[in-house]
């Protein structure tokens, strides 16, 4: 029999995009969410707040049992955070890197 978490991490979702919206991200959420939640915070808004900051939010209003210390960095510069409850149950947290200022390309 498989793992099936999903109604857990679907009731996490609200207070996680919360978080990230006063932050200054954007949340999705990709994947089954059966054995983890796998989301990515995207910066939405020219003041964002720091990746580190970000995560500090989700561990101060989440008992979660472990955090990660610092990120696994990914492909694009994607940080990445595992955030585990209790058994079985884990948040894998990507972070997409914020662009450097500069003004938006043309649109031809």
């Amino acid at each position: 029999m498989s793992i099936n978490n999903a109604p857990m991490y679907a009731n996490l979702l609200p207070t996680m995009r919360d978080i990230a919206r006063t932050h200054g991200y954007a949340l999705a959420v990709h994947g089954s969410m059966m054995r983890d939640m796998d989301v990515v915070a995207i910066p939405w808004v020219k003041d964002a707040s720091e990746p580190q900051e970000l995560v500090d939010a989700f561990a101060k209003a989440i008992a979660f049992l472990h955090v990660d210390d610092e990120p696994t960095i990914k492909e694009h510069g994607r940080m990445v955070w595992t955030m585990a409850f209790p058994g079985e149950c884990f948040v894998d947290l990507s972070i997409m890197p914020m662009a450097a200022s500069s003004p938006p390309p043309e649109v031809a």
